[in-house]
This record gives C-alpha cells, structure tokens and sequence, in this order.
C-alpha cells in the first residue's frame, strides 16, 4: 500500500470542516441563486421553518415570507440583480417569516452576496420571538413605570400645591396677630403710660423677642414652600452688590457687637448684578447670621465679594466652630440643625440654608461650604453679572 493512500485530500477535508460548521451553526443558513431559489440550506433552516431539506430546494424564497410581502421582495429581488454590486445588502433586517404552518415569527436576516460567476445571496436568520417578547415585557413595564411615575408627579404637584395654599393662608392668619403683638409690646416698651417695673420690662422683652422669632419661622416656612413649589417670583434689577452687603452688615452688627465680633469687607467687584435685590439680602442676612450665631466671642466675620466669569462670587468666613466635612451637602437641607460645639444646644428652624440654596439656584447660581471643624467656615454663591 502506497503512502499516497494514507494522505488525506485537503480539498475534501475542508469541504467537511465547512459543511460540519453549516449544519451546527445555530441560526439557519440558506442561499439563493440569481432566481431567488434555494440551492443551500442547513439542518437549522429546517428545523425553523419545518420544511424538510428535500421539499426547501429548488422553492423561491418568496415561500418563506408572509403572503403580504411576497410581491414586494419579488420586485426588491429582481431591482438587485440588475445592479448587484451597487444595490445594498442588509444586516440584522427585523421582518416576519413564515412557516410550512402557515404561522408567522419575528426573524433578524442578515445578507450578503457571493458572486463566484452567476450572482448568489447568502441568508442567515435568526428566530427572535423570545427576544421580542423579552422586549414587549420591558416595554410594557416601562410604559407601567411612566405611567405610575406621571400619575405620582401629578399627585405631588397637587399637594405641592395644596401645601403651599395651606401653609400661604395660615401665614396670613399668624402673622397678622403676631405682627399686633409685636406692635402693642413696642407701645408698652415707650412706657408712655407709665413706668414698667424691672420684672415687666424683662417680660415684655420675651413676649417681643419669642414673637419676632415666631414671625421669622413663619417668614421661613412660607418662602421655603414656595421655592419647592417653584411659585416664588423673582423681581430682577440691576445694582450694584456692594450696596446689598452694606444693608444686610448693618442689620446684624448688633447682634455682633453683642459678642465683640469683628466684621470687615473685601469687595472687589465694580460691575453691577442682574438679580433679585430683596432675595440677595435675604441671602446675606441668613449667611451673616449663621456666622454670627456659631462663632465664639472676640471672633471675626468677613464678607468678601470679586467677579468670577460672568457671575458675582460673593463668600461669608468666620472663624467659628466649623462644621466636619461629611455635613457639607447636608446643612443645605431643609430642618438640619448645627449643633453649637460650645454651648451644646440647637439653634435655629433649620431653613435657613435650604432656603439660601434655593434662592441662589433659582438665581442660575451655586452654593458651596468649605469649613473644618474647629477652623471656621466659608459659604460661597454666586449670582449673574
């Protein structure tokens, strides 16, 4: 026996290899000739369209599709053979095929010429009727989800609403007695009445004192509702922020002057803002006052001001207690209390800051903290030039 009978044809090896990959291939493979006929076909394609090898060859490939289509890829069929190198092929064409049944599956085609003398198409399709109804699952759960989600903003707008209607009529209703007994303690204070002993005048002074601040916290809750609500109105002018921070220094120099506090100003800006005047002082009012509040006597608070890009910085530094770092985003939000290091209590309602945040976003500015503990703190906003 010669060695030549041992050597195996490599052609033919191949063309095994090849035809082994054909029928494991996991999506069905056909082939076309220049008529549209079927001159290939793996076990997969039968398997998918429950046709046996035997019955698919020789059949157009029109067989295969929806009677609805069938004349439409008849014309698409011949256009490309006209031109079959310029015409384009497809690459995971979504379309409906259609089994020996008569039952109709969603399939992804990709196809591709072969052109070794006359003009042949190779078809690989895959069924994707899991996939689609994967896809029609998610979808309807997306839709669900929308729908829910809409529904619940609805409903919140609505008791946004509601609580803000609420919260703007009982305002009215407190602060209108409240501002009355603000007033007749002021009348009682001018003593034009008569002398008030030591022991009333330290009454009169709580009964003003704890009405002021009441008045204050309705003042907060009332604006805070409204931020959230997006129903508090800007009204925007041009002037100049210096003016701004010289107002809201002198209505807490008092209360600094009280604690041997020193304030100073570094205002390096000439250009004027575009912005809420009233809301601006409001801001500064807040940030001086929480300055004041946590810094120790004999302290200092300072105010500095400077242009960055097209927007006023304007920073608030004291050199009190400091807040740690892991509280920076949280004293930004609403009813967060700061506890005061040397006396131990709590201070304040807590809207303070949420409503400066507030106010500066609805600015089209940002703020910021950068404070250690035990080294000072430095709020930081901006406004529009």
């Amino acid at each position: 026996m010669s060695m030549s009978q041992y050597i195996r044809n490599p052609v033919s090896e191949a063309e095994r290899r090849l035809g082994e990959l054909l029928e494991s291939a996991p999506d069905a493979i056909l082939e076309f000739d220049e008529e549209g006929r079927i001159v290939l076909l793996n076990r997969m394609a039968e398997q998918l369209f429950g046709y046996t090898r035997e019955e698919l060859l020789g059949q157009t490939v029109e067989a295969l599709l929806p009677e609805a289509l069938r004349d439409l890829h008849k014309k698409h069929r011949s256009e490309y053979l006209i031109h079959p190198v310029t015409r384009p092929m497809g690459s995971g064409l979504r379309l409906e095929a259609r089994r020996k049944d008569g039952s109709l599956f969603p399939v992804e085609i990709s196809l591709s010429p072969v052109q070794s003398g006359a003009v042949r198409v190779t078809a690989i399709i895959r069924d994707i009727t899991e996939r689609r109804e994967m896809e029609d699952q998610l979808r309807a759960i997306q839709e669900k989800y929308i729908h829910e989600l809409e529904l619940r903003n609805r409903e919140s707008e609505q008791a946004n609403h509601l609580k803000t209607e609420f919260l703007s009529n009982m305002s009215h209703e407190l602060r209108s007695p409240l501002h009355t007994v603000i007033g007749f303690a002021d009348l009682l204070a001018e003593e034009s009445d008569g002398t008030l002993n030591e022991k009333q005048r330290r009454f009169l002074s709580h009964i003003r004192k704890d009405s002021v601040h009441l008045l204050d916290l309705i003042n907060d809750v009332l604006d805070l509702s409204k931020i959230e609500a997006g129903r508090l109105e800007l009204r925007y002018e041009t002037f100049r922020i210096d003016a701004v921070i010289e107002d809201a220094l002198s209505s807490v120099r008092p209360r600094a002057s009280a604690k041997s506090l020193e304030i100073g100003t570094d205002v390096y800006l000439g250009d004027p803002v575009f912005a809420d005047r009233v809301r601006c002082k409001q801001i500064l009012h807040n940030l001086l006052t929480n300055a004041i509040k946590f810094t120790p006597e004999g302290g200092q608070v300072r105010v500095q001001a400077a242009r960055n890009g097209c927007f006023a910085q304007i920073s608030v530094l004291d050199t009190g207690i400091g807040i740690p770092e892991d509280q920076h985003q949280a004293v930004f939000d609403k009813f967060h209390q700061v506890r005061v290091g040397i006396q131990g209590g709590i201070e304040g309602s807590g809207l303070g800051l949420a409503i400066c945040k507030g106010l500066v976003e609805q600015h089209d500015g940002k703020i910021w903290l950068t404070s250690e503990s035990g080294k000072g703190s430095c709020f930081t906003f901006t406004i529009p030039l």
